[in-house]
């Protein structure tokens, strides 16, 4: 399921915990437990923990997810882009490619047309959970990533509103990242200072580590803990 969908869905279980703290906590915490690949989930769960109105602070971060500025910043950074710049883009952009429709003149690779992607201007990465210095990635992405890397193109990785984590909260939630995990079929992680030249984000293109440290998902060890 795509991830405004699934928050708003979730977001609308959790509120009618509301009321009660310690059976929000629990219900997040399962929540957690299904689905640890998805950052904005541990941000909505994080921010409704946090807040004196929970049940309001949900329909918030599902509309904070809705009015995600994301695309408008990755169109405005493929704006640099002269015409006929080959992008070659990994995974699926989903509601991120609907900003790029400004640009017909951009080549697209296909990522298993390595003669076509050794000639990339620029290759685009999302994930959907993010930490200072790692990300959740679709699996074909690490070798492009490697790819790209030999032959200095330059990289971004989209991860738009809730998707990025403060590294404690990265940390506390990754050491739930087992392979045998379901959600983790398919997934790999991208070591960001290494292969990453800009993370593409609500506020604007930044480093990795300075897009955690924009992170607006509060600190809340407990509910990675029993």
């Amino acid at each position: 399921m795509p991830v405004v969908p699934l928050v708003r869905e979730s977001a609308s279980a959790l509120s009618s915990f509301a009321d009660d703290p310690k059976g929000l906590l629990t219900s997040c915490r399962r929540l957690l437990d299904r689905r640890s690949d998805c950052a904005p989930l541990v941000w909505l769960a994080a921010r409704m923990l946090t807040a004196m109105d929970p049940r309001s602070e949900a329909r918030r971060v599902v509309g904070d997810l809705e009015d995600d500025a994301t695309p408008q910043v990755l169109a405005n950074g493929m704006d640099a882009l002269p015409a006929g710049s080959s992008v070659l883009a990994v995974g699926d952009l989903g509601a991120y490619a609907a900003a790029l429709d400004d640009r017909p003149d951009l080549r697209w690779i296909e990522p298993d047309d390595l003669e076509a992607a050794a000639s990339a201007d620029l290759v685009l990465m999302t994930s959907d959970c993010a930490g200072p210095s790692k990300a959740l990635v679709v699996a074909e992405t690490v070798s492009v990533a490697e790819m790209a890397r030999g032959f200095r193109t330059p990289v971004w990785l989209v991860s738009g509103a809730g998707r990025i984590l403060p590294g404690r909260m990265w940390d506390l939630l990754s050491a739930r990242h087992r392979p045998d995990d379901p959600a983790m079929r398919g997934l790999a992680v991208l070591d960001l200072d290494r292969f990453v030249t800009r993370v593409v984000t609500p506020s604007g293109l930044r480093t990795p580590a300075e897009a955690a440290r924009r992170s607006d998902c509060p600190i809340v060890p407990e509910l990675f803990t029993r």
